[in-house]
């Protein structure tokens, strides 16, 4: 029985590609799983239908036309997953439990095992292009085996983390948001103004200096609505009613009072800057 050439012999032998483009190939081959053919392919040393004629003439079976040998019968025998993974595509289901496939490499004995493992039937392989197998295998609806495969399943945890992180920080800003404003109250920032509100009282502080404290305090009958030319005046007016005040609306209006004492301090600063 005459041994069967290998494929880089037999394509140098043609004259489809040299001796030291079949080395380079061989080359970038070793160490992985990849098929020798489909890397002078992306080499481009080699086109699709010269593969698929070489590998005919090889392993001494014809060229199978996906196309009109596909039978929707087999839609769901094997998932999406498995037949990007060896390059094949279920054709038709034929009696005695066999199962007609188109393999781009036919001698993939890894593939045929596995693929007879999955689906618990004899596989006869059959050549085709990788082209028209890829093309086949969108006619296979997706399923959750697609979803769960290795590959799939690291972008499926990547995303998944991606979208934790995102609730954790918008968890985090409303957390923040929330504290800050059982703490501090809302500030509201106007064109000519700011407008702080808490603890049934607020203040409204003009650009111009004045500041007006409306609202109610805890131990104080009636509503208050004191208009002050200035942050010394309001001071001295709360503290000299500071019984009037809960300790938190105390404490309260001392922030308020060093927010705008900032301000007021920041002024001169940025107008030296100026100049």
């Amino acid at each position: 029985m005459a041994v069967k050439k290998r494929l880089g012999e037999l394509l140098v032998q043609q004259g489809l590609v040299s001796n030291d483009t079949v080395n380079d190939a061989l080359r970038v081959q070793v160490g992985g799983n990849r098929r020798l053919g489909h890397i002078l392919v992306r080499m481009r040393a080699l086109t699709e239908d010269q593969l698929a004629d070489i590998l005919s003439q090889q392993m001494e079976i014809p060229l199978t036309d996906v196309g009109a040998t596909f039978s929707s019968e087999v839609k769901q025998v094997l998932p999406r997953y498995l037949c990007r993974k060896y390059d094949v595509i279920p054709l038709s289901l034929q009696k005695n439990n066999i199962m007609l496939t188109a393999m781009a490499d036919p001698s993939d004995h890894e593939a045929i095992a596995d693929i007879e493992h999955y689906t618990g039937m004899v596989v006869e392989p059959c050549l085709a292009k990788q082209s028209d197998i890829s093309q086949a295998i969108t006619k296979i609806p997706y399923s959750l085996k697609d979803t769960f495969t290795p590959q799939t399943s690291t972008r499926l945890t990547r995303t998944i983390s991606l979208l934790a992180l995102a609730l954790v920080v918008a968890f985090g800003v409303m957390t923040y948001n929330y504290i800050q404003t059982a703490r501090y109250g809302t500030t509201a920032h106007l064109t000519n103004s700011t407008i702080y509100k808490h603890l049934n009282l607020n203040l409204d502080c003009d650009k111009s200096g004045k500041i007006t404290l409306s609202g109610r305090s805890a131990f104080a009958n009636g509503y208050y609505s004191v208009t002050f030319n200035n942050l010394d005046t309001l001071s001295s007016f709360i503290k000299s009613r500071k019984d009037h005040f809960s300790a938190q609306q105390n404490k309260w209006l001392e922030w308020v009072l060093k927010e705008e004492q900032k301000k007021i301090t920041s002024i001169p600063a940025s107008r030296d800057n100026k100049k």
